[in-house]
């Protein structure tokens, strides 16, 4: 039979010793035998390792494990009958230091693997001191109750035995199960020597408060955070080999189904981690591809995060299969693509194919509108910055629309445009698009070009930030950045301080030779100096003209609908008597038809 765990350098005669703890059993009105303490005892003396054995309700022995030092790995085996029943195996395990007291880990073993009993050894001098018992509470689900302590040659088990049958009966008539739907999370993140510092608090940090937020948002309970100091990531598993052993004690400790990387991880990165640690892992950009795929609504939108997700998946394929079999579902699985990552990479690839050759006629499309627009004349405004800014919020009360918004990251997915009428009838349409965030991943950039788009086009770009905010000036950094890699950072902005009815303190406002204007989508505060701000900008430079245009001149009138604004046509018995609108700039061409 198989021993389990770390037998690395144990020598034949103790593996043998090991195999022959298969050969023991305990008889039906027992949890164990004198005999098979004290054989475990001496043998994890002698190893100085930890052990476990797992034992079915027929007293057969299904499975021995080994640990280090420190513990011992405590892993679900074959066998569960049913997710609302105990799983019917008892485990027992030694603890070297020679208190069989139970550790965290052991409790939430106990609760997580729903095991009958777990048992542990105190050993001292090869020999067992005592022993304490955690079993499944019959009154609360799951709460576990604790036992002892007790000697190895305890005979009567009667009541520890009809405490576990009544603990049975209590969940098989429970129809909650032990956890409430959400996946329970540990987040990981790595703070190095290029690692920069915002207002004295480490980039690293500040990341991995984001991180959280966006776990939530997907619907995760996160249970505790890492952040490891290296010099430099490492190759095999992002963070050090003693950090993932520390991380998979956690996540047994805290019975974690989920850990999320703040950094991205190569997909050998992430086999290696899952392999290590025994549970599902993602990255920051599986996260929010997962939180795209929820929120997607528009057929672009859903086009958009399918895309993403394949080719984010793409490369991971290799290896999810033994390994991951277990652990499929949840976050970081969902969305329009989940079921293609089943097929082979050559059928991934022509989706792939397909879906760019969907969001090309979109983008032509797209690109008819604009032509429109720039036809008519009518300006476009795009509201960019980081999620959560108010964005939403903003158009709603720029163009009293009833666009969604809520206080959570990443509200807005698909992009949405409403008309602002001026005090002067001029049209400008307002665009509202998606958030933007730290580490924003590349895979979204190019997915969502044709969206994107919109901002590359805009006449004018405004970036909404949360005044709020402590971090408020890295984040219109972050927004630059962006804004640059899509090759928007040349347009005419408008920073708008937004939410400054949540500000208490002194605002430091950078202006870096751009218009700053303090708002509150919420109060209507500082929106009709957006609205003039944004008319300078759009018709600054525009001037209203009159011009005779003789019939023999049949060329400036259309010229005039295509780079003006024609607001009336008259005519006199030799010309046309036309009143427009229109860049000054461009009057020289016209200048000899305008009246003076």
């Amino acid at each position: 039979m198989k021993i389990n765990g770390a037998v690395d350098g144990l020598k034949k005669s103790i593996v043998k010793e090991l195999e022959s703890l298969y050969d023991m059993d305990v008889p039906p009105d027992r949890l164990w035998t004198e005999e098979l303490i004290n054989k475990m005892s001496a043998i994890s003396s002698a190893i100085n390792r930890e052990i476990a054995i797992y034992i079915d309700r027929k007293g057969q022995i299904k499975d021995v494990s080994v640990g280090d030092f420190k513990t011992v790995d405590l892993y679900e085996i074959e066998g569960r009958r049913s997710v609302n029943r105990l799983s019917g195996i008892r485990c027992i395990h030694t603890h070297l230091n020679g208190s069989g007291m139970l550790s965290v880990v052991d409790i939430s073993t106990t609760k997580i693997l729903k095991l009958d009993m777990l048992a542990a050894v105190g050993v001292m001098d090869q020999r067992p001191t005592e022993i304490y018992v955690a079993v499944p509470s019959p009154v609360v689900v799951g709460d576990i109750d604790t036992f002892g302590p007790y000697s190895a040659d305890k005979d009567n088990f009667d009541a520890l035995l009809e405490y576990i049958a009544e603990a049975d009966e209590f969940l098989k008539t429970q129809s909650e199960t032990l956890d409430n739907g959400e996946e329970r999370a540990i987040l990981v993140g790595v703070k190095t020597a290029e690692t920069r510092e915002i207002n004295g608090v480490s980039e690293a940090e500040i990341s991995m408060m984001e991180l959280a937020e966006l776990a939530q948002t997907a619907g995760a309970q996160v249970l505790s955070k890492i952040i490891q100091k290296r010099e430099s990531l490492s190759s095999a598993y992002l963070i050090g080999k003693g950090k993932v052993e520390e991380l998979r004690l956690m996540v047994q400790a805290l019975g974690a189904d989920l850990v999320i990387f703040d950094e991205e991880i190569l997909p050998s990165q992430q086999r290696n981690i899952e392999e290590e640690i025994g549970v599902k892992v993602i990255d920051r950009t599986g996260l929010i591809l997962d939180i795209f795929a929820q929120r997607a609504r528009s057929r672009e939108g859903k086009i958009q995060v399918e895309l993403a997700q394949l080719e984010y998946n793409l490369p991971r394929l290799q290896g999810k299969g033994e390994a991951l079999s277990r652990l499929g579902g949840g976050i970081g699985t969902r969305g329009p693509g989940e079921t293609k990552l089943e097929t082979d990479r050559r059928h991934i690839r022509r989706r792939i194919s397909y879906l760019k050759e969907q969001l090309e006629e979109i983008k032509k499309q797209r690109s008819i509108l604009r032509v429109e627009r720039k036809k008519n004349q009518v300006p476009v405004v795009s509201l960019v910055g980081y999620t959560n800014a108010g964005k939403s919020s903003l158009l709603n009360a720029l163009c009293s629309a009833d666009v969604y918004a809520e206080n959570k990251l990443f509200a807005t997915l698909d992009t949405t445009t409403r008309r602002l009428v001026d005090e002067d009838n001029n049209v400008i349409l307002i665009t509202d698009t998606v958030g933007f965030i730290r580490k924003l991943p590349h895979h979204l950039l190019d997915a969502f070009k044709s969206t994107l788009e919109e901002v590359v086009y805009s006449d004018v770009l405004v970036i909404v930030a949360d005044a709020s905010d402590p971090y408020v000036e890295d984040h219109i950094r972050i927004v630059d950045g962006i804004l640059n890699e899509l090759g928007a950072g040349q347009k005419p902005t408008i920073i708008a301080y937004n939410k400054i009815d949540k500000v208490t303190g002194p605002l430091h406002i950078p202006t870096k030779d751009r218009t700053v204007i303090e708002i509150s989508a919420k109060t209507g505060e500082g929106l009709d100096k957006l609205k003039k701000a944004l008319k300078d900008i759009l018709y600054g430079s525009r001037i209203r003209v009159t011009l005779e245009v003789p019939f023999t001149e049949g060329w400036v009138i259309p010229w005039l609908y295509e780079n003006g604004k024609v607001l009336s046509v008259d005519y006199s018995e030799t010309a046309s008597i036309v009143e427009a609108e229109m860049d000054k700039a461009l009057t020289d061409r016209i200048n000899n038809f305008i009246k003076k």
